[in-house]
């Protein structure tokens, strides 16, 4: 029996966050929606609208093509290992001391999405 296009998309969305290593609350605020309710969509429960969809393509770094397409293979999903490559850009250094502030000033318990926001801002942490 194959699995229905709601099933198929969890697969993906749950697949592709897992592959970059991010916590269903990380995604959850990448995208602007609730945690509980990234991890209904992962569970097939929710008939996602086309505006969440595209949330959380957009917060996965991926087009709609690739996160709607389930016959796609995972090796083009990059690992969090990987290094994602972007437009050459101006790199932007971050002294440890200051990018200790923006921890203590988020939270220790968002350190990961304070990564995840520097990094697409370009920003390189050094000591």
């Amino acid at each position: 029996m194959k699995a229905n296009a709601r099933k198929r998309l969890a697969q993906r969305v749950r697949l592709m966050r897992t592959r970059r290593g991010w916590s269903q609350e990380v995604l959850a605020e990448l995208s602007g929606l609730n945690r509980s309710y990234i991890g209904a969509v992962e569970r097939a429960e929710h008939n996602i609208g086309l505006d969440n969809i595209e949330r959380i393509a957009t917060a996965l770094e991926t087009g709609l093509p690739e996160l709607l397409d389930g016959s796609a293979q995972p090796a083009t999903i990059p690992a969090p290992a990987e290094k994602i490559t972007r437009p050459a850009q101006q790199a932007v250094v971050v002294h440890r001391k200051i990018f200790l502030e923006l921890l203590r000033q988020c939270g220790e318990t968002h350190r990961d999405l304070v990564l995840i926001y520097l990094e697409r801002c370009g920003v390189t942490v050094r000591d």
